[in-house]
């Protein structure tokens, strides 16, 4: 069965659930099992108690196996941890506590591995013996919209801010935690854990930690910016083929690097000015003879009708300015008047040109 979207997966979970008595029926068990080998506090105990109910009889394989694809479907998503606590609530193998959802927002810790992903049960080939349990944690995806910053709490208590139009793929297990930035710019406060390494991955670099604050940036030429407020990083360079060995470099407080596309570091490390780098934080932007591009890629991330730049000269135009995401409309016109730069107005656009 394919679905269109997450919530009409979720609507047609609701509509099981209201015709079957919950516990009574191999589909209601399904959804009970589910909800607890996902709860991330399954004993070696229950999950040979599973085992014994998979083998039970083609029925209970045939409901386990349509509810972890349903799952799979909405796994990626955070509609679907809303989906979970609702009805973790009612099923009484789980015993998770019932959350709102603005508390769950920055209580993930409560739900353990749920909160930061949504786990894919998968039994490979016919279901014989416990050694063919394998519980896969997928990525869980999260953006930010264009116009503001998204603050999210991981299953590890770490905290990541998203600037405006962008997006990081999260992967936390009881070994690592791992984070892809997709897209934009994020900003990482990690909960110290001396067992699990913290790595952010965009591009072919790596920032690997075990306690600290950054932030990770793609640019307009798909290059890495890594900006370290607090703590020691590790920065790797991931060649794309595999006989090359990765440069590290450490970087400290208020120290910065730049990667290009491929991974190859493009700078030195040099010192940074946190409270203009990272001002973003606080819903303000500040440069100090920044190119042109780069400030517009940043306005970008908080204007819904984007800026162009048509004419590349003046792409590198060191620009110094100070001003808030609501006050981004009065920098443009403040550029026009300041800079030889002329300023058109379309119905989907704002044009930059060299007057």
């Amino acid at each position: 069965m394919k679905y269109k979207s997450t919530e009409s997966v979720a609507r047609h979970l609701d509509d099981i659930q209201s015709t079957a008595p919950a516990g009574n029926t191999p589909k209601a068990q399904a959804r009970e099992w589910l909800t607890y080998l996902y709860s991330g506090h399954a004993t070696s105990e229950k999950r040979e108690e599973f085992v014994l109910w998979l083998n039970s009889n083609k029925m209970n394989q045939q409901a386990f196996t349509h509810y972890q694809q349903i799952w799979q479907t909405i796994g990626m998503t955070d509609s679907a941890i809303d989906w979970i606590t609702q009805h973790a609530n009612q099923d009484p193998v789980a015993k998770i506590p019932h959350k709102p959802k603005r508390i769950l927002a920055k209580s993930a810790v409560l739900l353990s591995g749920i909160a930061a992903s949504v786990s894919l049960l998968i039994i490979n080939g016919v279901f014989h013996t416990t050694n063919t349990l394998e519980i896969i944690t997928p990525d869980t995806v999260f953006t930010s919209s264009i116009g503001q910053n998204r603050t999210i709490t991981l299953s590890d208590g770490s905290d990541v801010t998203l600037a405006g139009n962008s997006s990081i793929a999260v992967d936390i297990d009881q070994n690592a935690r791992r984070i892809t930035l997709h897209k934009g710019s994020a900003y990482f406060d990690v909960t110290h854990d001396p067992a699990r390494v913290f790595s952010v991955t965009a591009q072919h670099t790596q920032v690997r930690v075990r306690g600290t604050a950054f932030e990770v940036k793609r640019s307009t030429d798909n290059a890495v910016k890594i900006s370290v407020q607090r703590g020691l990083v590790d920065v790797a360079d991931m060649p794309e083929h595999g006989n090359l060995d990765e440069k590290v470099l450490q970087l400290h407080a208020n120290e910065q690097l730049r990667a290009n596309i491929d991974g190859t570091f493009i700078s030195d490390v040099t010192q940074f000015n946190p409270e203009t780098e990272f001002a973003w934080l606080n819903e303000r932007l500040i440069y100090d003879n920044t190119a042109l591009k780069s400030v517009i890629m940043d306005i970008n991330r908080y204007k819904p009708k984007p800026v162009v730049i048509l004419d590349k000269s003046i792409n590198d135009l060191p620009i110094t300015a100070s001003f808030t995401f609501n006050q981004i409309d009065q920098m443009l016109a403040g550029l026009v008047a300041a800079y030889p730069i002329t300023l058109i107005e379309e119905d989907t656009r704002t044009i930059l040109a060299k007057k």
